[in-house]
């Protein structure tokens, strides 16, 4: 057993880690949070979208947010939760480290996974040049900042397609990229987007392009050679759980996404 039982460990410090802890740690609850300086939107040069602090780094934001945990109680430990299990029926047991680095491990009664999800991303050259910036995969985050202009949207099947048709709300300017993968689009699919006046590009990508030092994506290359002109582009690979500790506990996953089940709805 650890050496101090907690009430409560949270794995994963993001907003809803953090808001976790902050609340039991309100609520006087002994609460012990772990965070591993990788959160998903460390790339990003501002979030957008959240009341009172748009435009904020996420790198601060997040240290606000453990700074608020840590004054009303909260310990917050950098570290890599490598393992969790159920100890009989009484409380959990979490370990961090591995073969390479001093296992240690915490007991708490009850545990939060706020681990979120890891996107997939492209695999070419040129994508982290423009990641966070003029390369996005949220339009709900950062589709305004593309109102009417040139944007490629890079994925393949009839989720893209659907992705495709969302960003219509911030720019008519856009080209699907299946990337030699169009998967499930069908015909039907292809007559919306030709009504719709948005061109489908088949050929694998092979670069991104443009001025890295400004982060200003230019425009896409692929392996015929062609370009395609763009000011932003948007992916829509899919996403999957950023950590497996929820498989370890024998949680429930759904079939069609690979996350926690939870109910019907």
């Amino acid at each position: 057993m650890g050496e101090q039982m907690y009430d409560c460990i949270v794995v994963g410090a993001g907003p809803g880690g953090l808001s976790a802890a902050l609340f039991l740690a309100r609520y006087r609850r002994r609460v012990l949070t772990f965070h591993n300086s990788s959160p998903r939107n460390i790339y990003s040069h501002g979030v957008h979208g959240f009341l009172g602090h748009h435009g904020i780094l996420p790198t601060e934001l997040l240290e606000r947010g453990r700074d608020e945990v840590t004054k009303h109680g909260g310990l917050i430990i950098e570290g890599c939760v490598t393992h969790a299990e159920r100890v009989a029926d009484s409380h959990f047991r979490i370990s961090t480290g591995d073969e390479k680095i001093v296992r240690q491990t915490f007991d708490a009664r009850r545990l939060v996974l706020a681990t979120g999800l890891r996107d997939l991303t492209p695999d070419c050259p040129g994508f982290r040049d423009f990641y966070g910036a003029t390369v996005q995969h949220c339009p709900d985050c950062d589709g305004f900042e593309v109102i009417g202009k040139r944007v490629a949207v890079l994925g393949h099947g009839k989720n893209t397609v659907g992705f495709a048709l969302r960003m219509l709300t911030w720019t008519d300017k856009l080209t699907l990229l299946t990337n030699g993968d169009p998967g499930d689009i069908t015909d039907e699919h292809r007559a919306r987007l030709t009504a719709l006046d948005i061109p489908i590009t088949n050929q694998r990508v092979t670069s991104l392009e443009g001025d890295a030092e400004s982060k200003q994506l230019r425009s896409v290359r692929f392996d015929d050679g062609s370009t395609l002109d763009c000011d932003a582009l948007f992916f829509n690979l899919g996403t999957e759980p950023a950590s497996d500790l929820h498989t370890m506990l024998g949680c429930r996953l759904d079939e069609e996404c690979s996350l926690v089940w939870v109910d019907d709805n």
